[in-house]
């Protein structure tokens, strides 16, 4: 009996090798701060924004106050 076409080593060579725990956490890690970094660079637009503006984007006053309070941590 022949094996599977996927189980031949030739045809998984393009495959990845699995990640190694620290090469995960530091990718988690790199994905998080990236992450915090656009919040905060969006939240930076909505307050130098003009406030007649809000309603192009589909936001109150009070939407946009609520966001820009937030610290970047926070989602």
């Amino acid at each position: 009996m022949t094996s599977l076409a996927f189980d031949h080593p030739a045809l998984n060579a393009h495959a990845a090798a699995p990640a190694s725990p620290l090469s995960q956490a530091l990718m988690t890690l790199a994905v998080t701060v990236s992450v915090w970094e656009m919040r905060a660079k969006t939240r930076q637009a909505l307050r130098d924004m003009d406030p007649n503006r809000y309603p192009d984007i589909g936001l109150t006053t009070a939407e946009v106050l609520h966001e820009v309070g937030k610290p970047f941590w926070v989602a």
